[in-house]
């Protein structure tokens, strides 16, 4: 029963029409955003029994084999330490092989297993699938406009140091 009442629940007032009321709106509407979509993809992936961390070593090693666990990390935008944990994890259960760099002894190359290819193609579709639910609500346009505005602000983050 989606009335004006549960609508006007659900949105934040922003008063007279003041710029800074619609930042803490925005601010607070994104946050909202952020949490139901990681609860809904943790729900989704933990179905296949992934973990969202778990996923994004195995998706972003599909696109990139051979890297360290440093430039894992990078990509991951973790500390080195949080992706040794991890790698450990992913390891432990047979998704991720590290093994050593014949260039530099001090560094291992991570390599998805047959068994993470495996578990990655089965949770990939639901993530899709998520993604396609969530997102289509939106057009292409729409969606390209909005990584152009999340760009930026993620930019006026790092800028925030």
């Amino acid at each position: 029963m989606g009335s004006i009442r549960d609508s006007k629940r659900s949105s934040l007032p922003v008063l007279n029409e003041d710029p800074r009321g619609w930042e803490v709106k925005v601010g607070i509407a994104m946050l909202r955003f952020h949490n139901r979509l990681e609860r809904r993809m943790a729900e989704v992936l933990g179905a296949h029994g992934l973990s969202l961390a778990q996923f994004d070593v195995l998706a972003t090693l599909a696109h990139g084999e051979g890297i360290t666990q440093q430039e894992l990390a990078e990509r991951l935008l973790v500390t080195k330490g949080n992706v040794v944990g991890l790698i450990d994890r992913v390891g432990t259960a047979g998704w991720v092989d590290r093994r050593p760099d014949p260039d530099d002894r001090r560094a291992n190359r991570l390599y998805l297993t047959e068994a993470g290819r495996e578990i990655l193609a089965e949770a990939q579709p639901c993530q899709f699938a998520l993604n396609h639910r969530i997102f289509g609500a939106l057009t292409p346009g729409e969606l390209r406009l909005l990584s152009e505005l999340l760009d930026r602000l993620e930019r006026a983050t790092q800028n925030e140091k």
